[in-house]
């Protein structure tokens, strides 16, 4: 997410700069319905409210939305002036007006072209697994993705790049186990989760939630 900050950093000061406010405007809805809506809003949920306040995880996203919060509210001053001025007058007493501050400043360091890479490879497979788990939704299987187990078969490369990814939270499924195969392809199998449901994060688990005492 950071390094997609330092990106749309550099497009929004082209567009300030040529007052291209229509396509400022579209770049930035696009980021917000694909990026954060469809995707870290979705998958982060389950770390803000399931983990505890002194989560490292839940931590990191707390400082990372407000990083978000701040930027989109100062590049989309120039655009939604009313809306941003309210938005930036509940959640900071102490200044008089978002229309008297300066752009936020993207450091060097949120540039990482290695991870971003990483992780648009990670989005493919979870679009797959997101298919195979929607197929069992339409076939009435299982309701929510959280009654879903995932079982994921990928190449040596993928496997090696799937390293330290949790899928069950990446997929929002109750577990997801990942093994190699020989194939180029991509394979998802979507099993219906088997028993008890966690009453704070709703996952099933046959030996009870691992973070919550139920």
């Amino acid at each position: 997410m950071l390094h997609r900050f330092h990106d749309l950093n550099k497009n929004f000061k082209n567009y300030f700069k040529s007052y291209d406010f229509h396509n400022l405007y579209k770049e930035l809805l696009n980021f917000c319905t694909v990026d954060l809506s469809a995707f870290y809003f979705d998958i982060r949920k389950d770390a803000l409210y399931c983990d505890s306040k002194n989560s490292e995880k839940r931590k990191s996203c707390i400082i990372v939305l407000n990083i978000i919060l701040e930027s989109l509210l100062k590049w989309l001053a120039p655009i939604l002036s009313f809306t941003t001025e309210e938005i930036f007058t509940l959640i900071i007493k102490d200044k008089k007006s978002i229309h008297l501050e300066s752009f936020i400043k993207i450091p060097k360091l949120f540039e990482n072209k290695v991870l971003n890479e990483k992780w648009l490879e990670l989005k493919k497979i979870r679009d797959i697994c997101n298919v195979s788990i929607e197929a069992k939704r339409a076939s009435k299987e299982i309701g929510s993705s959280l009654e879903a187990n995932l079982s994921i078969s990928l190449n040596k490369r993928l496997f090696e790049i799937t390293e330290n990814t949790n899928f069950a939270e990446l997929c929002i499924t109750s577990d997801a186990k990942i093994e190699k195969n020989e194939t180029e392809e991509v394979i998802a199998v979507t099993t219906k989760a088997e028993g008890k449901k966690c009453s704070v994060c709703w996952k099933i688990s046959k030996n009870g939630c691992e973070r919550h005492i139920t």
